[in-house]
């Protein structure tokens, strides 16, 4: 596998500390800059962990874990739920207790970077690259939210890994962890499951129908479960409540994923230059799954950020080339340009005070409020969930909790806000 050079003029005083540092970096056990990335990755995922009210989504996390097994089959995100079941049993339900497994599962995804980048790329892009993953916005958002994006993270690091190492050894052992890992991740999140396995085969070169058969094995061993997803997507999911795509909504999502507020994306660009025998599996993982899902558009309205979580990786990976890549001024200033991307992102993501949450839906505040006026009624009905999640009481009193939108008809007064998307209203 292609390897990326490291030399730095050691004449240069005003590099002398970015040598340093890459020295340092290159010399460290696998184990020892992994555990440092994980650190860091945990550092940031704990920050204020469990003050933001839960929102809908990580509501209806809360309302399966009173699911028997067997009920969790149909649901989603069937994995993430059963293996949340048994956490929630020790740990209980509180937003910190629910939200915990996601920042591990987090940490552990910008861990295993460090090995894959090593092994793809050569020392210290891993490393480099794990970091990257880490101070990424958008991974820390999802590695803080009671759902299983950052488990799909996770899964797209692992099912890579396996595919480079039936890139190598093309043994049935292989091909087996290889569909192995495949499954898991479909198991967890099916459309991103299928954006990552797409974009393996179009990187496979040499081995693709091994990659090719090994997911139409998992879909067809997973065909019942993949079955009853669409039906219950198609019925009342997510097929039915997505918008369609904009080129804001496009954007935004390649400025996330990327990291940075954009920086991440120049630079990306810029690893073009640098990285040869690699360059066609990064590309591919990073850029496949958006260009999937923007043709799947006219079919179903699936272009959701979160689905390409399985990208981050590759654009973390192509961003540390870059940074190995530049030489003298050109890498300090990419340094220190990211730096200051790096930091703007977290400020944002930050930036609410812990009576809020992102997504404009302070339920905690909300139920408290219905509960003074003797409990309301929640509109639409499926947001229920986050309203029990905090003790409310469903009443037909002419009180509504209504979600979305910017207010009721003709016949309804605003008694309250609760962030942007969620307020009490008298009807």
């Amino acid at each position: 596998m292609g390897h990326v050079e490291t030399a730095v003029d050691s004449h240069a005083p005003r590099h002398a500390l970015v040598a340093r540092a890459t020295a340092r970096a290159a010399s460290a056990s696998t184990a020892t800059r992994a555990l440092a990335v994980a650190t860091v990755s945990l550092a940031l995922g704990l920050y204020q962990l469990g003050q933001p009210s839960l929102w809908l989504d990580e509501s209806f996390t809360a309302r399966a874990m009173k699911f028997s097994y067997a009920q969790l089959v149909h649901e989603h995100h069937w994995l993430y739920y059963t293996l949340m079941k048994p956490w929630v049993a020790l740990a209980g339900t509180s937003e910190l207790a629910l939200r915990l497994p996601s920042v591990f599962a987090g940490a552990v995804a910008c861990a295993l970077l460090v090995p894959l980048g090593d092994r793809l790329l050569g020392r210290p892009v891993g490393t480099i690259a794990g970091l990257v993953l880490a101070f990424n916005a958008f991974v820390v958002q999802w590695s803080q939210q009671a759902r299983s994006y950052s488990f799909v993270l996770l899964g797209a690091v692992v099912a890579t890994m396996a595919l480079v190492r039936l890139g190598r050894d093309r043994s049935r052992r292989s091909w087996l962890l290889y569909a192995a890992a495949l499954g898991g991740l479909l198991l967890f999140q099916p459309l991103s499951a299928g954006l990552l396995g797409a974009a393996h085969a179009l990187a496979a070169r040499g081995y693709r129908w091994r990659v090719v058969t090994a997911g139409a094995a998992v879909v067809i061993l997973a065909s019942p479960y993949l079955m009853g997803v669409y039906r219950r997507d198609s019925e009342g999911g997510t097929l039915v409540w997505n918008k369609p795509a904009t080129g804001e909504t496009i954007t935004r999502a390649l400025l996330e994923l990327s990291g940075a507020v954009g920086i991440g994306l120049i630079l990306a660009l810029c690893a073009l230059a640098f990285v040869r025998r690699e360059r066609w599996l990064l590309v591919s993982w990073a850029i496949a799954p958006f260009g999937i899902l923007l043709a799947l558009t006219p079919v179903a309205d699936v272009f959701i950020d979160r689905y390409l979580i399985v990208s981050a990786p590759a654009f973390a990976l192509l961003v540390a080339v870059a940074l190995v890549g530049l030489r003298g001024p050109w890498r300090v200033g990419a340094i220190g340009t990211l730096a200051v991307g790096v930091v703007a992102g977290l400020l944002i993501w930050y930036a609410p005070d812990g009576s809020d949450n992102w997504t404009g839906q302070d339920w905690k505040a909300a139920t408290r409020y219905a509960m003074a006026h003797g409990g309301a009624t929640v509109d639409p009905f499926w947001a229920r969930s986050a309203y029990r999640y905090y003790g409310g009481i469903e009443v037909d009193n002419g009180l509504y909790l209504a979600l979305g939108g910017v207010g009721g008809g003709p016949q309804s007064t605003l008694e309250a806000r609760f962030g942007d998307d969620l307020r009490a209203e008298r009807r």
